[in-house]
């Protein structure tokens, strides 16, 4: 299970580099799931010197070999989003019609606001991003709206506090492994073998591709 924000950069990167090591390790973890880590919930206007942290992580992260081609538009402005709630319930509505669905529009928003600098904070933002996914409106809508979503992602950050999670990205492994923070490709490879040997008792290869 991997906590973070979408509005985290290196939320995405942890994302693409645990996918990769279970991959490598031949299905023997179940696949990636996701659960919200916001920043922040309740709407507040970033102080310009949040605005600059952001900007600042931004580049840090695009000069990752791995990076997508990240943009600091979203934060190099007088706004900024105000909250990173709404692309988290977007997330959660999706995923009524499916996990396929729920990856799409996960992947849509990140896009959106990491690389083309889009506030996808912005209801009428998000709606249109559906769209383009290929969802179903008259079922995302609905959903999206609906207060009974947003307290089921308030029950999953709870689910995290209990689990030590502190801050994002945080990867819970089982019940009792916890890694916080972005890690290089090679430091989750060795923890997930880690894990692995430990609950086998064996040595654990793995492929590269």
């Amino acid at each position: 299970m991997l906590h973070g924000d979408l509005l985290d950069p290196w939320c995405w990167l942890a994302e693409k580099r645990i996918t990769i090591v279970a991959d490598e390790l031949h299905g023997r973890f179940a696949p990636l799931e996701q659960s919200p880590w916001p920043r922040r919930w309740e709407p507040r206007a970033p102080t310009a010197a949040e605005r600059r942290q952001r900007v600042r992580e931004l580049t840090r992260a695009a000069k990752e070999p791995d990076a997508p081609p990240f943009s600091v538009e979203l934060w190099d402005s007088d706004a900024g989003p105000r909250t990173s709630a709404p692309p988290l319930i977007a997330v959660a509505a999706a995923r009524m019609q499916g996990p396929a669905a729920a990856a799409s529009m996960r992947e849509a928003l990140r896009a959106a606001a990491l690389v083309c600098g889009i506030d996808v904070t912005r209801s009428d933002i998000i709606i249109e991003i559906a769209s383009r996914a290929g969802l179903d409106l008259a079922r995302f809508v609905p959903a999206f709206q609906a207060p009974a979503t947003e307290r089921a992602l308030r029950a999953q950050i709870e689910v995290a506090c209990d689990r030590g999670v502190e801050t994002g990205p945080a990867l819970v492994i089982g019940e009792d492994w916890l890694l916080s923070g972005a890690r290089s490709l090679r430091d989750y490879r060795t923890v997930l073998k880690r894990y692995l040997a430990k609950r086998g008792g064996t040595t654990v290869e793995h492929t590269v591709h």
